[in-house]
């Protein structure tokens, strides 16, 4: 039954789930490397867009995530690793040179929504939705945890990027895409 109780569990579940998650660790990267308003709301339209699915289909569909969460982590890890490498050599004369916001927003969106899909805090919104019949209330509380864990990570790395030399930024931002990439990895390897 909705209320605020499947509202409360769920933000302090996502709160403490979310925590130090690769998915913090790669919008911190992000934003050390673009300005924070379109990273913000790319991180949140896509964390919110997964919490949103995985309310929407409680425990109907978790049978048949499981077998699918292995190969969605390894992919994901995996584009965290190449992401981490491209955003090392990469040329500094892209779209935020040019002042075009789409391109972090896009890049904020689709790293956390990929991050997220089958991950185990959606996961724990489709079993907390399907358990407590409250899935409007899981939602909110889920999407609003998310969120705040999103403009921890962004002003972390907001605030990386003022005091830390241009050159280190970058390597910073690399290895955290790569630590993002391989955790992701042992996760659907260890099957946690």
């Amino acid at each position: 039954m909705e209320g605020l109780l499947p509202f409360a569990s769920a933000l302090g579940l996502i709160l403490v789930l979310e925590l130090g998650d690769k998915t913090q660790l790669a919008t911190i990267s992000l934003a050390t490397r673009h300005p924070w308003a379109p990273v913000l709301a790319g991180a949140a339209t896509g964390l919110v867009l997964v919490t949103a699915i995985g309310a929407a289909i409680g425990g109907v569909l978790a049978a048949y995530l499981d077998a699918w969460l292995a190969p969605v982590k390894i992919a994901g890890g995996v584009l965290f690793i190449l992401f981490g490498i491209w955003s090392y050599l990469r040329k500094e004369d892209d779209n935020t040179a040019r002042g075009e916001p789409r391109g972090p927003y896009v890049t904020a969106f689709l790293v956390n929504f990929v991050a997220e899909l089958g991950d185990k805090t959606q996961l724990a919104v489709i079993v907390l939705a399907a358990s407590t019949a409250a899935p409007v209330s899981v939602f909110a509380g889920a999407s609003l945890g998310l969120a705040t864990i999103a403009a921890l990570s962004v002003g972390i790395g907001a605030g990386l990027a003022r005091v830390i030399e241009a050159r280190w930024l970058r390597i910073a931002s690399t290895v955290l895409f790569l630590a993002a990439g391989v955790l992701l990895i042992v996760e659907a390897i260890l099957g946690g």
